[in-house]
């Protein structure tokens, strides 16, 4: 029996000032390949344990789904080996949620939707996303819907 993961188990309570967040794909995606940008702030500000970052089953296939795309892994030089262990660091240090909760549909583009319902269940106090259409909501229930930009200025504010 192997032990249980980090990410197998997201409890409701968060130590006091730790926030939780989930990053869309595109701003994953965009931290990996230039990491000067707020994108990169965000995920190394995550590394370092500033923050919590939730994940869901359906979040990390599309992180992946793009990150493998052959003119994306070329133009960014970024080797098999490399997404596998970008891939591996997010599953295994991420707050992994379940991924079964789902939600009425509430973004103008449903594929986005998956990544609401990924923030309910992972009980994240924002939503981190270049998406117009997810950023137009502003928020959801009582998770703020912020662009890289203006979290990584709530990052610097709270030094």
């Amino acid at each position: 029996m192997r032990p249980a993961r980090k990410s197998e188990r997201v409890p409701a309570v968060k130590p006091a000032g730790v926030r939780r967040i989930v990053l869309d794909t595109n701003v994953i995606a965009s931290g990996v390949i230039t990491p000067a940008g707020p994108p990169g702030t965000i995920l190394i500000a995550w590394k370092d344990r500033r923050l919590d970052l939730i994940v869901s089953p359906s979040l990390l296939q599309e992180v992946a789904d793009i990150l493998r795309r052959p003119k994306i892994a070329r133009t960014y030089g970024l080797s098999t080996d490399t997404v596998a262990g970008i891939l591996d660091l997010l599953d295994s240090q991420a707050l992994r949620v379940p991924g079964r909760l789902r939600i009425p549909p509430t973004a103008r583009d449903p594929r986005d939707d998956h990544i609401l319902a990924c923030a309910v269940e992972g009980h994240a106090d924002y939503v981190v996303t270049g998406d117009c259409d997810l950023l137009d909501l502003g928020r959801f229930r009582d998770i703020l819907i912020v662009s890289p930009a203006a979290f990584a200025a709530l990052l610097k504010a709270s030094e």
